[in-house]
């Protein structure tokens, strides 16, 4: 066949094309999220069906692979497909049995995440398999950018075999395979429209195959075209063609797509001032969500570095959205997708965050034997009572979404989750695109009293006899997205609930609660203090109203029964002393106590003291830096600088051992200190003289040395 297309076509091919995507980029950009689960095949057709249908209706962008599969009525209506122009993963499609599917809009298989098959070596962007359909209509696909391509076994499929793969298949080394191993011969198809130069995707001249690679010119390189000639070379950053050779004119974007520009990175969110030689905020810059810049990531998905994430990296922590440095050790991040049972429950100890999803189910609590997928046996799970989930309090954060499915006599609420705030949302439940789902439990109660956050999916509670609250919680307050309807339903009769006082306190809004008591509110009607409604502040103790009017705070450790505000000045009584307006448990060192007030120490003390006294010892001062001693007892203390009184002389208080003298308790407080001794008056009377010696003396030598020299009849001798 020849693959040359004429250039009179090809203008035509690009016109349409150009009208095309004007048209498209009129439509906003929905992104949903796609599914992983394979060839598993669901429990109830019916309800698979229309899962489907709510999360791929007005999609535009398939964030993960697109599976169509078990759809085994020739009615269904998948017109909901139409709108999808891109998938990042791949695309599944099987045991599909209507006469056609459709998808008029795709352009665009990224395949960053691949199908494989245990008996093949390849990995495929594009699977399709045991379905009965006449035809895959995929007119405007242009580019599968990694795996390859199998048609396996479709026994009534027209038209598939007419398509070059090679024109569509980008990744290196990727291939396409086609095996229909039926007894009987493969259908007789109809011919493609007239106007077809090459294969066709279905009937009609709107299914022809269109052309961008392989009519190139050898100057375009691996890349698309718009025409044959050397000037008619795709933009680099294109991906299944283009209109024209400038970014803008692009199909679609190999990388990037930015307000109809194709780059190769988006805006950076921070640039370089070679003025000021530092790092400023970009106002133009964008995030990175899969192929798309964009100004804000979506609630589901975290900023970091310039990129919308489902995870933060190691040494990161979530937080408002974005993913920050941990402040010292990170919070610990425990990955799981899975249930919970007896051989993995101590693995959550200490987790505040769980990175993916936690099933509980019934075998949690009743054990079972795991068998794996080659039919060999793995361990067998004991059974587990509930309280051991006890190690879900620490718990923070789920990312992913939490399915709970498990019944037991002693499952009657949900309390080991009580620090619980945020369900991220980040993989969805396939039944119902659940991020919460409770069904068929024997819980009485709720009392997650601490989420007040789900970013993403709908919140699913059926079918729990016992269950009361959770018809009147408004959803909405807490769900951060409306793209999934919330189905509360077949729970226990709320009728049934009042006349068993399981109901709302008083004290709770009308946004509902989480179970019984003031501390399982919602929002609180009058205050709020940690997580208990209160009518006033003033109901407890040490408990004020803080300046918003809807919380309270506990008053400083320091006031007793009362305050005005968080400070130990806003105590309106003291526990222990006050000093000036603080309330304190002791006095400052210059201070005693007298009363409960702190009042000034006398002036001459030092190192505080116990009353007002200006001396050393009991309501005295502590020690001081001088003192007048008498006979070995501290009678008055006096300021460094201030003089010994007449009749004193200085002495420094030695109290070791060897001292002259002996030290009492008091005295050892002056150690090493100069103090004022008083001088002692000696009446001496030399034997067989006339001669008196009056003295005050210090010490004993200079007695002797004045009655050695003296002649008077009376010496006075200071």
């Amino acid at each position: 066949m020849n693959k040359f297309i004429p250039f009179v076509l090809l203008l035509t091919l690009a016109f349409l094309a150009s009208f095309s995507k004007a048209s498209e980029d009129g439509q906003d950009m929905r992104v949903c999220i796609g599914t992983n689960v394979r060839m598993s095949v669901p429990p109830n057709r019916n309800h698979h069906y229309r899962n489907l249908r709510d999360r791929f209706t007005n999609c535009t962008h398939v964030d993960g692979n697109l599976e169509l599969t078990w759809l085994e009525s020739t009615n269904m209506d998948l017109n909901f497909l139409q709108h999808i122009r891109e998938v990042s993963g791949y695309v599944l499609i099987s045991h599909v049995h209507v006469k056609s599917i459709i998808l008029p809009r795709l352009q665009i298989i990224r395949g960053r995440t691949l199908f494989k098959l245990n008996i093949y070596d390849e990995q495929f962007g594009l699977f399709v398999s045991y379905s009965q359909m006449d035809s895959l209509e995929l007119p405007a696909l242009r580019d599968i950018l990694s795996g390859s391509v199998f048609i396996f076994n479709n026994q009534n499929l027209c038209f598939i075999q007419t398509i070059n793969w090679e024109e569509i298949i980008t990744g290196p080394g990727e291939v396409s395979r086609y095996v229909y191993n039926f007894t009987f011969p493969e259908p007789a198809c109809p011919k493609c429209h007239p106007s077809c130069v090459a294969g066709c995707w279905g009937e009609g001249a709107h299914n022809c195959q269109k052309f961008s690679k392989i009519n190139c010119s050898p100057q375009c390189g691996e890349g698309r075209c718009f025409g044959p000639n050397p000037r008619d070379c795709c933009h680099l950053f294109c991906a299944g063609g283009c209109t024209g050779s400038t970014q803008n004119e692009c199909l679609a974007c190999r990388n990037f797509y930015d307000d109809g520009v194709c780059k190769h990175e988006c805006p950076p969110m921070q640039k370089y001032n070679p003025t000021t030689y530092l790092w400023e905020q970009n106002p133009d810059g964008k995030y990175a969500y899969g192929a798309t810049c964009v100004r804000n990531c979506p609630e589901h998905l975290l900023k970091d570095n310039g990129a919308c994430v489902r995870t933060c990296p190691a040494n990161k922590m979530a937080k408002n959205g974005e993913c920050v440095l941990c402040d010292g050790p990170c919070p610990k991040t425990c990955p799981f997708a899975g249930v919970v049972h007896s051989g993995n429950i101590d693995s959550f100890r200490g987790c505040t965050i769980i990175e993916g999803t936690l099933e509980i189910l019934d075998q949690t609590f009743n054990g079972y034997q795991q068998v794996y997928s080659n039919f060999s046996f793995g361990p067998r799970f004991i059974k587990m009572h509930p309280d051991r989930m006890e190690v879900f309090s620490t718990l923070r954060e789920v990312t992913g979404f939490i399915n709970i499915q498990g019944d037991h006599q002693d499952f009657t609420n949900l309390s080991y989750f009580r620090n619980l705030e945020v369900i991220g949302g980040r993989q969805l439940l396939d039944t119902n695109f659940a991020s919460l789902y409770i069904v068929k439990t024997n819980l009485k109660s709720l009392e997650l009293r601490s989420l007040r956050q789900i970013n993403f999916g709908a919140v699913v509670i059926l079918e729990n006899k016992n269950l009361c609250f959770a018809n009147n919680i408004d959803w909405k307050k807490i769900k951060k997205s409306d793209q999934h309807d919330s189905m509360i339903s077949n729970n226990k009769d709320p009728d049934e609930c009042r006349r068993r006082v399981q109901y709302c306190s008083d004290e709770c809004t009308e946004a509902g609660c989480w179970g019984a008591g003031p501390d399982q509110c919602l929002a609180c009607k009058h205050v709020k203090y940690n997580r208990t409604c209160l009518q006033t502040c003033e109901s407890q103790q040490n408990l004020y109203t803080t300046p918003d009017k809807n919380h309270c705070g506990q008053c400083h450790p320091e006031c007793k029964r009362s305050c005005t505000g968080p400070e130990a000045t806003d105590c309106l009584e003291c526990e222990h002393v006050r000093d000036g307006e603080n309330c304190l448990a002791v006095c400052p060192n210059s201070k005693y106590a007298r009363n409960g007030i702190c009042v000034n120490c006398h002036e001459t003390c030092t190192g505080g003291c116990t009353g007002p006294s200006d001396t050393i010892g009991a309501n005295g001062c502590i020690t001081c830096e001088r003192a007048i001693i008498t006979d070995n007892k501290i009678e008055q203390c006096l300021k460094k600088d201030e003089k010994c009184p007449v009749g004193y002389y200085d002495e420094i208080v030695r109290c070791p051992i060897e001292s002259l003298y002996i030290c009492s308790d008091l005295l050892k407080r002056l150690d090493g200190k100069t103090v004022c001794r008083k001088l002692k008056e000696t009446v001496i009377q030399l034997p067989n003289t006339n001669i008196t010696i009056v003295t005050l003396e210090s010490s004993i030598n200079p007695i002797i040395n004045i009655l050695e020299s003296s002649q008077t009849s009376t010496i006075n001798i200071l």
